[in-house]
């Protein structure tokens, strides 16, 4: 198997322990692709690449960080560790200590595969398409600047839903909800269920809530209202961002990709949500 180490390339704790990581599989021999920057830090020769080359990636760093190893690698679904050294992450849930233990369960067989629904968003400009991408989290519509809210028009398939009058507005993933869709007071949704997750970022109103969706069916967005002045983004996974004007329209919907990541058979989602949360703790 050829394994792929990925590293947060401002994060010097977890460029060194990725050092620790090429080494052990050095020292096994097991064949091992990094980036550049990783190739930099520890004085290694550049390999070929990663995102082309590897049968799985060892992912160090935060959420950030896998979810561009996931959108690098999404078209080939390299199935993914990811080893948590961030604030609070719910996708990458092996921790530092739990790393080569874990490598040890990957290369054995022992581990599961859990295959995660992605989205795709195709955002278009009269009969332009700017952009399309796969994102495992969310799409997001707000503004970089000014309290000023906005207005946001929302069908489901042909069917007219409604306009909202807020900040922003988030579609989300089962996987994402305890993401941005979680801080916006959305709900937590089993990874398993197949559902989009609409929730408004401070409604004008206070009746427009969180509305959970059957992901067979496509949302489009239609930003219908803003000032010359207002900048309104929107947000791949927190990862690219594109400005948007009057009339764009962005159609969301189920897609062809999957996320794979790996982790133990031991630990499941519930597990994981009492850790991250402080459930039960006073």
């Amino acid at each position: 198997m050829i394994i792929g180490v990925v590293s947060k390339e401002d994060n010097h704790e977890a460029l060194s322990y990725s050092a620790k990581v090429i080494a052990w599989l050095e020292a096994r021999q097991i064949p091992c692709l990094i980036e550049d920057h990783l190739a930099e830090f520890t004085g290694h020769e550049r390999t070929a690449d990663v995102w082309s080359k590897a049968e799985m990636l060892v992912v160090l760093g935060g959420d950030g960080t896998l979810l561009r190893a996931i959108r690098m690698s999404a078209e080939r679904q390299i199935p993914i560790l990811g080893v948590h050294m961030g604030y609070l992450g719910f996708l990458s849930e092996v921790t530092e200590n739990e790393l080569f233990p874990a490598l040890e369960a990957v290369l054995r067989g022992e581990y599961a595969r859990d295959e995660r629904v992605m989205l795709e968003a195709a955002l278009m400009r009269g009969q332009d398409l700017i952009i399309r991408q796969h994102v495992l989290n969310d799409v997001v519509i707000n503004k970089s600047a000014l309290a000023r809210i906005f207005d946001i028009e929302v069908w489901v398939d042909e069917t007219f839903i409604t306009c909202y009058r807020a900040d922003g507005l988030i579609v989300s993933t089962p996987t994402g909800s305890t993401a941005y869709n979680l801080a916006a007071d959305g709900p937590i949704v089993h990874p398993d269920v197949e559902a989009l997750i609409l929730t408004p970022i401070c409604p004008h109103m206070l009746s427009n809530r969180s509305i959970v969706l059957p992901n067979f069916q496509a949302l489009t967005l239609i930003v219908t209202s803003k000032k010359a002045s207002d900048n309104i983004f929107l947000t791949l996974d927190g990862q690219r961002g594109y400005p948007l004007e009057v009339g764009d329209k962005l159609i969301v919907r189920r897609g062809s990709q999957r996320a794979i990541l790996l982790r133990s058979p031991q630990r499941d989602f519930f597990q994981v949500l009492r850790s991250k949360l402080k459930w039960q703790e006073r």
